[in-house]
């Protein structure tokens, strides 16, 4: 477990490529991958302490058994298992946005429809590296007539190369012309979405971006029907 492991957590820094640097420079070449994907288990393991929920006693177990393998299959079967506790952990959160969201629409005036995404669009500037490269380039593009286009602003700060986190950047950008529109319609922004939106920048790796993507088009089935009536 997380615990038992001698080294900072994820939360404690305030960004995450922080923390991955402190790991690498701090872990032997040969345990890396495995740490920063223990790192994203206790992530996840403070989404169930944070609502009050335990840990499920068979990805615990599951957790333990994993510890006692040798690499490379411990840092495999650990991310399989990641992807398993983000799949319930949605479904735990699944189970709750269809009454949350009601309450909002019963209950919210356009206001704080509108302050609700204000601050998360504040929240994501502060943690989410990505979303901030779209705060900043939104502001550009307003102070002059011949900005280039997101997509060449971010091929540019990514040298022209096509990995995961120039993807990930591109889709912090369609996310921000998204809540945008949510925030200036007085849009109800589902309870499931927002959960997700709040713990996208903490996952890594094809799993972060795959999550990017479904949001992105999650949100976008909810505004489409919207624009066409």
């Amino acid at each position: 477990m997380a615990d038992k492991i001698p080294l900072k957590s994820p939360t404690d820094f305030a960004d995450s490529k922080d923390w991955r640097a402190y790991i690498r420079e701090t872990v032997p070449p040969d345990e890396v991958n495995y740490t920063l994907a223990l790192g994203r288990t206790t992530l996840f393991i403070r989404f169930y302490e944070g609502r009050g929920l335990s840990f499920p006693d068979v990805f615990r177990a599951e957790l333990n058994r994993i510890e006692d393998i040798r690499e490379p299959e411990r840092t495999a079967l650990l991310e399989a298992l990641n992807g398993r506790i983000f799949a319930a952990m949605t479904q735990l959160l699944l189970g709750t946005s269809e009454e949350a969201n009601s309450a909002t629409v019963a209950g919210a005036e356009p206001t704080s429809l509108r302050e609700t995404v204000e601050n998360l669009l504040d929240y994501l500037t502060k943690k989410n590296p990505g979303f901030a490269l779209w705060t900043h380039y939104s502001k550009q593009i307003q102070q002059t007539s011949d900005a280039t286009t997101w997509e060449e602003f971010v091929e540019k700060e990514f040298n022209g190369a096509d990995d995961p986190e120039a993807e990930f950047t591109l889709l912090m950008g369609q996310l921000g012309k998204i809540l945008a529109i949510f925030r200036d319609r007085n849009l109800v922004l589902p309870a499931l979405d927002l959960e997700r939106i709040q713990f996208l920048h903490h996952l890594r790796g094809p799993e972060r971006n795959q999550q990017a993507r479904a949001i992105v088009q999650s949100l976008l089935e909810v505004i489409t029907p919207c624009a066409s009536a």
